[in-house]
């Protein structure tokens, strides 16, 4: 079965980012759709599975993740206005049955991601 795993990571302390709200969505018939709403578990993941989109994991996503608290529950010291508080990153996948890893490397004021 494909699977395309999200995972969050807090870069300045070295640590998992558990509990936020991320939105998955995937272009269909020219519309997005959401695909899941979920928050990451303890190791800073999310998982979609080809059962989440039909059997094809292929096509354009949008992720929405919502950092902002997190750094503020974390005791980061921040800005009135978050530099970071919504972060949306788009990607694709070609094959409809590969496994993908996104691994996403935040801090409040960066981010970085990387997929294997």
């Amino acid at each position: 079965m494909a699977q395309l795993t999200l995972n969050f990571l807090d870069t300045t302390r070295g640590v998992a980012i558990t509990g936020i709200d991320v939105e998955v969505q995937r272009i269909s018939d020219g519309r997005w759709e959401i695909v899941a709403q979920l928050n990451t578990d303890i190791a800073g993941n999310i998982e979609i599975t080809s059962e989440d989109t039909d059997g094809d994991l292929s096509g354009y996503y949008e992720i929405t993740a919502n950092i902002g608290n997190y750094f503020l529950e974390a005791g980061y010291v921040l800005p009135t206005l978050k530099f970071i508080d919504v972060l949306p990153i788009r990607f694709g996948i070609s094959e409809p049955d590969e496994a993908r890893t996104i691994q996403i490397g935040i801090t409040p004021f960066g981010y970085s991601f990387l997929g294997t």
